[in-house]
């Protein structure tokens, strides 16, 4: 699934689902990187896994450093 324009992080609600291409575009990295992560997913099928938006929010907020 291609990162559709307008799929930001900040516009999303917490309980709507995106794939892994979209994390792996918001944080930077490879889609092998954010599975190995931690980050919780939804599992549909075996093939078919998506992450709440909100779940991604908090997994970010948490690796936070350096905050005042």
């Amino acid at each position: 699934m291609k990162v559709l324009p307008g799929r930001s992080l900040a516009t999303l609600g917490d309980d709507e689902l995106v794939d892994v291409e979209t994390v792996a575009h918001w944080i930077g990295c490879s889609a092998r990187t954010v599975w190995r992560s931690g980050i919780p997913w939804v599992a549909f099928t075996p093939r078919v896994r998506r992450f709440r938006v909100g779940n991604v929010r908090a997994w970010i907020a948490a690796r936070v450093q350096g905050a005042a």
